[in-house]
């Protein structure tokens, strides 16, 4: 379990990153750049949002390298769908 303090923080920084995604997003929207942008502060604030929600920080080392694998691979087929389809601007 979680003390409230840390737990507090962490609500906080996820909550100040959405604040970021949303003036981000506001300051030029449909960019790639902007949207890449946006995806790696969502793909950050789901690793935190599992490792202090789940309490996944605590198991053995194994277990952390078995959560990692599905999130380089989800990053992984992002990237070749980027790739795959080529934006005209």
């Amino acid at each position: 379990m979680m003390k409230t303090s840390l737990a507090v923080f962490v609500w906080g920084c996820l909550v100040v990153a959405s604040a970021v995604e949303a003036a981000i997003f506001e300051l030029n929207p449909g960019n790639l750049n902007v949207d890449i942008v946006i995806g790696l502060i969502a793909s950050i604030m789901a690793v935190v949002t599992v490792l202090f929600s789940m309490d996944i920080r605590h198991e053995p080392t194994a277990v952390k390298y078995l959560f990692l694998m599905p999130v380089l691979l989800v990053g992984v087929l992002i990237v070749t769908l980027l790739l795959a389809f080529p934006i005209v601007q």
